[in-house]
């Protein structure tokens, strides 16, 4: 067995299941089969398409409980959690299911030499590489589009995550879907590289990290393909001495502590004007005080463990180090004395540039705070990074937090609000943050042809 690929519960460092991992002439035969699929699903109708991801997204709604523990058991989310990305996967393969003819309809260009157009037609066989930390809503914001728009699919999930790939394409299975419009590659990270340079893989999705990306990237650019790149963040939480605590609080608590702090989006550095400072780190403290770690199985626990024991360690070194450089560790910073692969939800402050709390993206449920005078020190420590995926500001000031959401740096800036992703609004960053856009129309015409009909006179 390939001891890469298996399910390692990180909530007991148990491994539940291992799996062989295909071959190079297994792979490059469910190619084939997408290629062939292809030449005859992009002039499927938008109809037929439609009823078929209408049938995954029920199918999915169905399974719930049983995919639900799959995230679970694979990557430590707390089961209510779990419950709530299939909810949520479901809805954004029905989203495109439902726009996708009005997203790509024909759009007519005003001309005086004759009558033109631009038609949206699909490209071919799409590679997708997606991370562990949301098994089905990541892979539902790739294949849900381009599925609907007319191009088929291959899959590499993160190999921690084995069985939730699996169940992924079984849906597919389940609603009828014609052989090689969905497809769950079980390989190791290291042979993407290959898959990249297929002839017949046309274009690549990766959501992961900074440096999967620019490899990523530098292959597809190389063989003259398309790609989109959602990579790291460090995204910044402005504070204003006029917001609402309360939404402060609820920003906190869904923005960085949700999934265990493990998300592009989490809120990993919180700026706090110095007037209400001390009343939100005296409240967040309280809350991590008292939040139960413990089996995310159980119906009660707030957070379950971090992903793996590499990832713990990680942060455990995050932690240390920037402790042992000056920053004041507020509550938590140890692992828990269990099985399984737990820490303490952890509150560091007067964090400084060389400390690895500041300069890098700390990927996990450690709550980072700065205590700032003014708007321009909140500014300069949101931008004083080489991430740009999200930011919010919390105020009461609206017309005041849209003047300075216009000064970060940054993909998407939510107001009163923790960052988060729906079917309707667009995805992505800037800088290392990466390239190109998910959910929203914008996400659909990645990987589309956008060809000119010219009639003349």
């Amino acid at each position: 067995m390939a001891s890469s690929i298996r399910t390692l519960n990180p909530a007991t460092g148990k491994v539940e299941k291992e799996f062989q991992a295909y071959t190079s002439e297994e792979i490059n035969k469910y190619i084939d089969e997408a290629n062939e699929l292809y030449k005859q699903w992009r002039f499927v109708s938008y109809e037929e398409r439609k009823v078929i991801m209408k049938r995954v997204a029920n199918e999915m709604r169905k399974q719930k409980s049983h995919l639900a523990s799959l995230i679970t058991t694979e990557m430590g989310k707390p089961l209510r959690e779990s419950e709530i990305e299939i909810d949520y996967s479901a809805n954004i393969i029905e989203y495109y299911a439902d726009n996708a003819e009005e997203f790509l309809a024909n759009t007519p260009i005003e001309t005086q030499k004759g009558t033109a157009y631009v038609v949206s037609e699909p490209i071919g066989v799409l590679l997708g590489v997606m991370p562990w930390n949301f098994p089905f809503s990541q892979i539902a914001r790739f294949a849900g589009p381009h599925i609907m728009a007319g191009n088929t699919v291959v899959l590499k999930t993160a190999s921690n995550i084995p069985q939730c790939g699996i169940a992924l394409e079984q849906l597919f299975i389940d609603a009828g879907a014609p052989k090689g419009l969905y497809k769950n590659l079980l390989m190791s990270g290291k042979d993407t590289d290959k898959i990249i340079e297929n002839p017949k893989i046309v274009g690549v999705s990766l959501t992961g990290s900074e440096a999967a990306g620019a490899q990523v990237a530098s292959i597809a650019g190389k063989h003259v393909k398309p790609s989109v790149l959602e990579l790291g963040g460090s995204d910044p939480m402005i504070v204003l001495n006029d917001a609402d605590i309360e939404k402060v609080m609820n920003g906190t608590i869904n923005g960085r502590l949700r999934n265990a702090g493990q998300a592009c989006t989490s809120s990993k550095r919180i700026i706090v004007q110095e007037g209400i400072y001390n009343e939100y780190l005296e409240r967040i403290t309280a809350y991590v005080n008292q939040m139960k770690v413990d089996d995310p199985t159980l119906p009660d626990t707030d957070m379950g463990p971090v992903s793996s024991e590499n990832a713990m360690n990680g942060l455990l070194d995050q932690i240390n180090d920037s402790v042992e450089k000056g920053a004041t560790l507020v509550s938590g910073g140890k692992r828990l004395d269990r099985d399984g692969f737990f820490l303490q939800p952890t509150i560091l402050t007067d964090l400084k540039p060389g400390m690895k709390g500041y300069d890098e993206e700390i990927f996990g449920p450690v709550v980072c705070i700065w205590k700032v005078k003014d708007i321009d020190e909140a500014l300069q420590i949101a931008n004083d990074t080489p991430y740009g995926l999200g930011a919010s500001i919390y105020t009461e000031d609206v017309a005041n937090a849209e003047k300075i959401a216009r000064k970060i740096d940054s993909g998407m800036v939510f107001i009163n609000k923790q960052v988060s992703s729906s079917p309707e609004l667009p995805f992505g960053g800037v800088k290392n943050s990466g390239y190109g856009r998910e959910l929203s129309k914008a996400g659909i015409l990645e990987f589309i042809n956008k060809k000119l009909i010219m009639i003349a006179k």
